[in-house]
């Protein structure tokens, strides 16, 4: 598909051209992308977080710009993590999930769709015009009842209207309101235009104030018409119908001329940007979104509404910080557009120097702070030398709460002293979560302490009693990957702890026991798993699931075909002779059965300042199925029952892809490609199960190899 040029669709251009603030576009709806385990990012990474950055979603940034400004009384609480969000995780947020946190908004049923129905009224004015026709003196009892049958099928009524039916003056400006606005959801602006200027001195005040405010409407959808091309995208300013949106800025004016204080004020003042935009007045949008930033509080909704409406009219334009600069009044918009040219990938990778910000520094000077926060956001994203960060950004990490600007300042500070491996790191991080309350600030702060004692060896730390780390996500992806036995173990049999997070520590601990050999200790925690524990909801993204199925390692599947015991008295036979093939055999089976087959538990990418990066000091290496069928098969001396089912299963490792399914836990895709063995081999395996064990029940149940 085409991308459009404007990035809206012309669907979403005529709904933005005659609404008050324009529709959300929803970026990343992906549900497979995911956020890296990082206090920062510079490029985009499908989540925001509670700091000011390149890597946000242009619309949180301006939302925090707004909240920082303005700063809100009783700051939203901490929403609980929803683990069926695929960004889930107090430390980051989606735009959606920022505004439904702030600003619930109860459900709205859907109408079923009727198929016999071609045409859809225009119903959104209804409840005005009815209230204004129960209102309005003189009216009968039948006129109302008929003018609402009417209003009902507005845009598809396709006559007769009975114009006999409404004797009284008023009835018949109300009905020839409702005819001129069917002739305008209907697109016949001509018709619409003659039938509102007809009302203009209606006695009904109602039906003379909204004759007088539909021109600006009709003449903004009738300027969109030639502005849409092939693909139905907006092709640009130059496009639009000049005089329909004359009609519409001459319509704002008199409007606003007649009515100053009318019903429609507000939205007609709003409208002057879309006519702004689409005329392609860029100095008059830019000056006027600057000052609405500036005035608009961030504890209302109005300011997302905001947020999305610049970022669609303004910044997603290439050029957008150029023209937002050269306007040379607009520090907040300009703020903004840093931010997304600071970005090292994609195609908002326009770049920013050193030079061009210091240009730009006067601009700044009612806002020392955002500048010096975008000077060292430059710095640090663009990897160079972290010091300078420490002179701009001074320690503020003692405060009882800080407003987003305040927060981002440190957090970039945080980031400094980690690049510089500052030996009072940790501390900043202590200090600073002691005041982080707002929403999402106290995990990322959280985030960043967790990190540097992960790096330094002290993952202890994050689970001593009292430690400052308490977010779920933070603490379930450290059991999964850097936390030794025995810290595992302890969480697991923590009572103080919340039950997802233990039977996390439970699911981790007897999985890595049982892939790593060590079945002594399986035997022994086992009996941390209570025996009530669930065992729905499979394996897959266990963590992110209400209840973890940590029952699987007690109340699992054990056999279906070749003899096996439960996995407990399997796991204390490989504890006496861990290589005994049956044993071995069962447990493949147990994994087999259970869904373990490509199963892996979180793995982090990246370096040591991403989050579960590191060793977790459990032993051995992690096998899984094809470890000990290959085992076995290399072993001439196995008994022929054993020899045979291992041969029939590596085979069926393969079945129906030609792939290895029963590859190892946590292996990258270099170490899935060299466990897959050669086409010939399998061949080889096929031929010796039917040859040397021609009687046995798995070579004549099995036909094929792959």
């Amino acid at each position: 598909m085409k991308t459009a040029r404007y990035g809206i669709r012309a669907v979403g251009v005529l709904a933005l051209a005659t609404a008050g603030i324009g529709t959300a576009v929803w970026a990343c709806a992906d549900s497979s992308c995911a956020p890296g385990w990082q206090i920062a990012s510079g490029d985009y990474d499908c989540a925001g977080r509670a700091m000011i950055s390149p890597g946000n979603d242009k619309r949180i940034n301006l939302l925090m710009l707004m909240r920082s400004l303005h700063v809100a009384d009783d700051p939203a609480p901490l929403p609980p993590v929803d683990r069926n969000d695929p960004q889930f995780g107090r430390a980051f947020m989606s735009w959606t999930g920022l505004r439904s946190a702030l600003w619930p908004q109860e459900a709205v049923a859907e109408m079923p769709d009727d198929p016999a129905q071609v045409c859809e009224p225009a119903v959104n004015g209804s409840p005005a015009f009815l209230a204004a026709v129960a209102a309005e003196p003189g009216i009968s009892a039948g006129e109302r009842t008929a003018l609402a049958a009417l209003r009902a099928t507005t845009g598809c009524n396709e006559g007769p209207w009975n114009d006999a039916a409404f004797a009284s003056k008023p009835g018949r400006e109300y009905l020839a309101y409702l005819k001129a606005a069917d002739a305008f959801h209907k697109s016949d602006y001509a018709a619409a235009t003659q039938g509102f200027a007809a009302l203009s001195k209606a006695g009904a005040k109602w039906v003379a104030e909204t004759a007088a405010y539909m021109p600006i409407r009709i003449g903004l959808r009738a300027a969109m018409v030639p502005a849409v091309d092939e693909w139905g995208d907006f092709a640009g300013p130059e496009k639009i119908d000049s005089a329909a949106l004359a009609q519409a800025r001459d319509g704002i004016a008199a409007y606003l001329k007649a009515y100053p204080a009318g019903r429609y004020a507000a939205s007609a003042f709003g409208l002057k940007r879309r006519v702004a935009w689409l005329g392609g007045d860029t100095d008059a949008l830019v000056g006027t979104y600057e000052a609405m930033l500036a005035s608009t509080p961030g504890s209302q909704e109005a300011a997302a509404d905001l947020a999305e409406e610049i970022d669609i009219k303004l910044l997603e334009r290439p050029d957008a910080a150029k023209v937002i600069a050269a306007q040379g009044k607009a520090p907040l918009l300009l703020a903004a557009a840093n931010l997304k040219q600071m970005r090292p990938s994609g195609d908002d990778a326009i770049g920013l120097s050193a030079a061009d910000l210091a240009a730009q520094k006067a601009q700044f000077a009612r806002h020392p702070e955002l500048f010096g926060l975008l000077e060292a956001s430059r710095i640090a994203y663009a990897g160079e030398d972290p010091k300078p960060i420490l002179g701009i950004l001074p320690d503020a990490a003692r405060q009882a709460s800080y407003t987003p600007l305040a927060f981002s300042r440190q957090m970039v500070r945080g980031m400094a002293l980690s690049r510089l491996r500052d030996p009072n790191e940790a501390g900043f991080w202590r200090d600073l979560i002691g005041g982080a309350s707002a929403l999402y600030q106290k995990p990322l702060a959280e985030l960043g302490l967790a990190v540097r004692w992960q790096r330094d060896g002290r993952v202890a730390q994050v689970f001593a009693p009292g430690s400052p780390v308490t977010d779920p996500s933070i603490r379930e992806i450290m059991l999964q990957t850097v936390a030794s036995p025995a810290i595992v173990r302890a969480n697991a049999a923590d009572a103080a702890r919340p039950q997802h997070e233990r039977d996390v520590a439970r699911f981790t601990l007897l999985y890595k026991n049982l892939t790593r050999g060590a079945y002594g200790d399986f035997g022994r925690d086992l009996g941390l798993v209570p025996a009530d524990a669930n065992v729905d909801g499979g394996l897959w993204d266990f963590a992110r699931q209400e209840a973890v199925p940590a029952g699987v390692f007690r109340k699992g599947r054990w056999s279906d075909g070749f003899p096996c015991p439960a996995l407990a008295e399997t796991a204390a036979t490989l504890a006496r002779t861990p290589a005994d093939a049956r044993a071995r055999l069962c447990l493949g089976d147990f994994y087999r059965l259970n869904g373990f087959d490509g199963f892996a538990l979180y793995r982090a990418d990246g370096g040591d300042m991403v989050l579960g990066a590191g060793p977790d000091g459990f032993a051995g290496r992690a096998l899984g199925r094809d470890d000990i069928y290959a085992d076995i098969i290399a072993d001439k001396r196995a008994a022929a029952d054993v020899r045979a089912y291992a041969l029939y299963r590596a085979i069926r490792c393969y079945a129906p892809s030609g792939y290895n399914g029963c590859s190892g836990p946590s292996r990258t895709m270099e170490e899935l490609d060299a466990a897959q063995v050669s086409l010939a081999t399998r061949k080889a395996w096929f031929t010796e199960l039917k040859t040397r064990y021609p009687n046995s029940q798995w070579a004549k149940s099995l036909r094929f190899y792959w």
